[in-house]
């Protein structure tokens, strides 16, 4: 039995989901990390937990991407906290 049309996004709303929760969530994670050791003095332990934390960050912000029913909102959301993060980076320079 196919899936029911209206519960299925369009091919184009589906690109710009997988693009978000690849490419977004990848550098939201990054730039994320990037502000926190900016912010932090004690760099050692970040770096070792960086490891882990990135992975399961990125994956949340995919999974997030792929729940969102529109995929301009999401991609909105990730360059904004992208913009965010970089200026904190910024700032702590």
């Amino acid at each position: 039995m196919p899936a029911n049309k209206k519960h299925l996004s369009s091919p184009s709303q589906r690109i710009l989901k997988i693009t978000a929760g690849l490419l977004g969530g990848f550098f939201v994670t990054i730039f994320f990390h990037n502000a926190l050791g900016s912010v932090l003095e004690q760099k050692g332990a970040l770096i070792i937990t960086t490891a882990y934390t990135s992975f399961l960050m990125w994956a949340g912000l995919m999974v997030l991407a792929f729940l969102s029913k529109n995929g301009w909102k999401i991609w909105g959301l990730y360059l904004l906290l992208t913009l965010v993060f970089a200026g904190i980076i910024f700032l702590n320079k």
